[in-house]
């Protein structure tokens, strides 16, 4: 008796492709709560009558350090003489004062959710 395997052979066919968009997909949703995250933490800096001169240096880096990771760093860079290398005084103060700036943790919760319910909608969307 001959079996026909062609609509299993489809639906791994789909399974594959699903999976490739959802990769593409999900980086491009990281990279966009990255940015956003990016904004908050530069306007926030900004304001700093003392700090503002390390908004500039907030950035973002992605990376994929897994096939089926991507991972999403925000803050600021710095290096010798880059006022960058204030941020932690800004963000966390030393035990003479000085943090000015609101807790980074702030700008990631404010877009986590967002950044999820975009996720949980392209999985449901994809599948």
């Amino acid at each position: 008796m001959p079996w026909d395997a062609s609509e299993l052979d489809q639906l791994a066919a789909k399974l594959d492709r699903s999976a490739m968009e959802i990769a593409v997909s999900a980086r491009q949703i990281i990279a966009k709560g990255a940015g956003n995250i990016k904004k908050q933490l530069r306007t926030e800096m900004s304001a700093s009558e003392h700090f503002f001169p390390a908004a500039h240096t907030i950035a973002y880096d992605i990376t994929t350090p897994a096939d089926d990771t991507v991972v999403a760093e925000v803050g600021p860079t710095h290096g010798a003489g880059d006022p960058g290398s204030l941020a932690n005084i800004a963000y966390f103060g030393t035990p003479k004062g000085g943090a000015t700036v609101p807790d980074p943790d702030g700008a990631l919760q404010a877009e986590g959710a967002r950044t999820v319910a975009y996720l949980e909608k392209l999985i449901g969307g994809v599948l």
